[in-house]
């Protein structure tokens, strides 16, 4: 069984928790198939990794936005999420930055460019959606979606989340990947999903399963709807 999580709170060390109760699971593919790890002994079977120009651009952008960007590093268990300031960063993204134990205050994120598995930031959805018009053409894949935390209840209109990873850091090519080392017979793969960087993967499967609460348009990527 393959276990796959998005999004910047579905790192490995953010979703240990989950994975230590599902014991069958292999691998868990991390960061919207960014990097996949071998859960028997804890390694890292496949990683996509943002070049240091690439960090470093996307920093420059996020901060002429008006976001506060955080990077993740490659670590698999002992993963640091940089910030060099809390400066008009939303409350939500302050909160997590002040409570995730991951997370690091530095002088200046810039030095802290090479082996970054993603760039993440959660602000008002103007400034995520000028960012990721921002980006556009910088040679990432960029997602946006909106933010989800207990905090707020679910998810928010006015608050979204942007996360930034390497071009080949997508569901579906990691899942597609692991189908054929693992020689998955015909008809075999089934994947869940419940939001837009769902779609491909959905499509993608054999089977693919819109949770019940995922938006219309993306259950018509999927054969079979379900609850929510």
């Amino acid at each position: 069984f393959l276990l796959t999580r998005s999004s910047d709170l579905r790192t490995f060390p953010a979703a240990k928790t989950i994975v230590e109760k599902l014991p069958f699971i292999k691998y868990a593919i991390m960061s919207n198939g960014a990097c996949t790890v071998d859960m028997r002994d804890m390694s890292i079977n496949h990683a996509e990794m943002l070049s240091p120009d690439t960090v470093k651009e996307v920093i420059g952008h996020a901060r002429g936005c008006g976001a506060v960007p955080a990077l993740y590093d490659l670590s698999v268990e002992n993963q640091h999420v940089y910030y060099d300031t809390l400066e008009g960063v939303c409350e939500y993204f302050e909160h997590y930055l002040n409570t995730d134990p991951r997370c690091t205050l530095v002088e200046n994120i810039e030095h802290y460019s090479e082996n970054i598995l993603q760039v993440s930031t959660v602000a008002k959805k103007e400034i995520i959606i000028t960012l990721q018009k921002a980006l556009a053409g910088i040679g990432a894949t960029v997602m946006v979606l909106p933010y989800e935390t207990p905090r707020l209840g679910g998810k928010s209109d006015e608050f979204w989340f942007i996360q930034i990873v390497n071009t080949n850091a997508k569901k579906h090519i990691a899942l597609r990947r692991m189908h054929d080392l693992l020689e998955i017979p015909a008809g075999r793969y089934v994947a869940a999903g419940d939001n837009y960087n769902d779609c491909d993967m959905l499509e993608d499967a054999d089977v693919g399963v819109a949770m019940g609460n995922a938006p219309d348009d993306v259950k018509a990527h999927a054969d079979v709807v379900v609850s929510s």
